[in-house]
């Protein structure tokens, strides 16, 4: 049966288990964690079941979650691995698929969209519900999710151990001009967490620690997409 909202919002993760999975069919599935809710779909390539991450419940909604099964479906139907793309963009290179007779190869998933998301470069980006929902909603000068995300990372950077945890990080984005609630703030990690950016210690209180992955993004060595490019 597909998921609802409801399902998702109220879904807990059992006693003595790490996780709960919740499918909505076609593939694609949430695993509920206690540091948050991460969509995936599962796929078969080549004769092997594989498994493709398509982003966070809520900052990627459950309508957005079933636009990019089919994006990347589609990717599947033209004989390409959509998790093949995914890493390829990741590591900051153009994928290298094969032709397809005829057929032209579909823009790739938001993730792996190569342009920070600022109101600035918007119209550069492939014209979809997926990206338009994705691009901030706030006025022209508000602070964007890609800079608070950058700003996070930056702040860990900083921190003695690139460890904070979320009480101090909420102070320290408050005064950079990020007015961010612990529900936002926890989301952000919880996405930085799945890009590998970070790793949380989910107490009472949570602490955040930056990887070498999340220091090579403040340095510019690499650049997750979704997360603003540092000057």
């Amino acid at each position: 049966m597909p998921l609802t909202d409801y399902d998702i919002q109220n879904a807990t993760v059992p006693y003595g288990k790490a996780q709960l999975k919740l499918s909505d069919g076609g593939g694609l599935y949430i695993l509920v964690k206690h540091s948050g809710r991460y969509w995936k779909l599962a796929y078969r390539f080549d004769g092997k079941q594989k498994s493709l991450s398509l982003g966070v419940y809520p900052a990627v909604s459950l309508e957005e979650a079933r636009v990019r099964r089919e994006e990347a479906k589609d990717l599947l139907s033209q004989n390409i691995d959509p998790g093949f793309v995914k890493q390829q963009q990741k590591q900051g290179g153009q994928p290298s698929v094969p032709a397809v007779e005829s057929r032209a190869v579909q823009p790739p998933l938001i993730d792996e969209v190569k342009l920070p998301l600022t109101i600035e470069n918007t119209s550069a980006l492939p014209q979809s519900n997926m990206v338009s929902n994705a691009i901030s909603s706030g006025k022209p000068n508000e602070k964007t999710t890609p800079e608070r995300r950058l700003a996070i990372l930056q702040t860990l950077a900083k921190a003695s151990g690139s460890q904070l945890n979320e009480k101090q990080l909420q102070e320290t984005l408050q005064a950079l001009g990020f007015k961010v609630s612990f529900d936002r703030l926890r989301t952000d990690f919880a996405w930085l967490s799945e890009q590998e950016a970070v790793t949380i210690n989910t107490a009472s209180v949570w602490s955040i620690s930056l990887t070498q992955y999340g220091l090579d993004t403040v340095h510019a060595r690499t650049w997750i997409p979704g997360i603003q490019q540092p000057d």
